[in-house]
């Protein structure tokens, strides 16, 4: 059976995440822009809505997550003791295939609300009036490269839905993606007023803010002394991690995580913390190739590569 420690340590494999200086700038510019809402500003120079853009992989989907896990809100009761949950910010992502009442439905979902199947401005409705009760301040869309590859509606269409949602329940939006999603926040000049952009850069250099990265990890980690070496000067681990991830955060924790998995930290009977000796280049170069695929390194090219612009569908 497996001991309370080595269980532990897997416990801390699954759920490390470094705030690194671009984790917290994102999180300091949501706080921002909440803060301007709740003040009731909104203008150019004090905006409350902003697109989240960077490369696949450069952790924004998991960096937003955790800012809503760090904002979960409180619970009130009224005069007749019901008590209800407020969620001051949501995460949801667009749908596969996009149509409007999956959109709204995916909403109530963000909210932990049961989706519905009725018609698209009943639910639509719902979704404005429960984001009022439950005082959402924001609302994260996430995977907005989903608009690009729909040829179900139009961009122009959907772009203008996700302001309404703004004007009508009265909440900041962020809405995040590659940087491929710029050709929506381009579409009019309304839109590039309305939504500032910012860009979660990834370590693209093996440099000291990267190895410092890394040490965060193994102290996170904290695996027994002497058996993991990330953190040593001489160490050739992070410039390895670094030429198999391009320094994108997204696919560290797989890549690490698979790495562990390979040399059997993960298995129901661990119970040997040695079997961290292996883990070696090899094993590294394995895992990035169980996680990204055979052909990793071309793929990896292809995402730090500039990305490819899509079209609008002259239909």
């Amino acid at each position: 059976m497996i001991s309370k420690d080595h269980k532990e340590f897997q416990d801390r494999i699954n759920n490390f995440f470094v705030e690194h200086d671009e984790v917290t700038r994102i999180w300091k510019r949501l706080n921002t822009n909440r803060r301007n809402k709740r003040n009731g500003v909104d203008s150019e120079e004090a905006p409350i809505h902003i697109f989240v853009e960077g490369k696949s992989g450069a952790g924004k989907s998991m960096t937003l997550k955790k800012y809503v896990k760090k904002n979960k809100g409180w619970t009130v009761v009224d005069d007749k003791e019901t008590e209800t949950d407020l969620k001051p910010v949501i995460y949801m992502t667009l749908p596969i295939p996009f149509t409007y009442k999956a959109f709204y439905n995916n909403i109530l979902k963000a909210m932990e609300l049961p989706a519905r199947n009725a018609d698209v401005d009943i639910i639509k409705t719902q979704a404005f009036d429960m984001m009022k009760k439950l005082r959402v301040e924001m609302l994260i869309i996430d995977e907005l490269d989903y608009l690009l590859a729909s040829t179900f509606v139009t961009r122009k269409a959907v772009m203008e839905n996700i302001k309404d949602i703004a004007n009508s329940a009265d909440v900041c939006l962020v809405c995040a993606g590659t940087i491929a999603i710029e050709e929506l926040r381009t579409l009019n000049t309304q839109h590039i007023r309305r939504y500032p952009k910012t860009v979660l850069n990834h370590f693209d250099k093996c440099d000291h803010a990267f190895r410092e990265f890394i040490k965060n990890i193994e102290e996170q980690l904290s695996p027994p002394p002497e058996l993991l070496d990330w953190s040593k000067d001489n160490s050739a681990f992070p410039d390895l991690l670094h030429s198999l991830t391009g320094g994108l955060v997204g696919w560290i924790k797989p890549i690490l995580r698979e790495s562990f998995e390979i040399i059997g930290v993960m298995e129901e009977d661990f119970n040997d913390f040695d079997v961290l000796k292996k883990l070696d280049g090899t094993v590294l170069a394995k895992a990035q190739k169980n996680i990204i695929g055979e052909f990793a390194e071309k793929d990896m090219a292809k995402i730090l590569a500039a990305e490819l612009e899509s079209k609008e569908d002259s239909a």
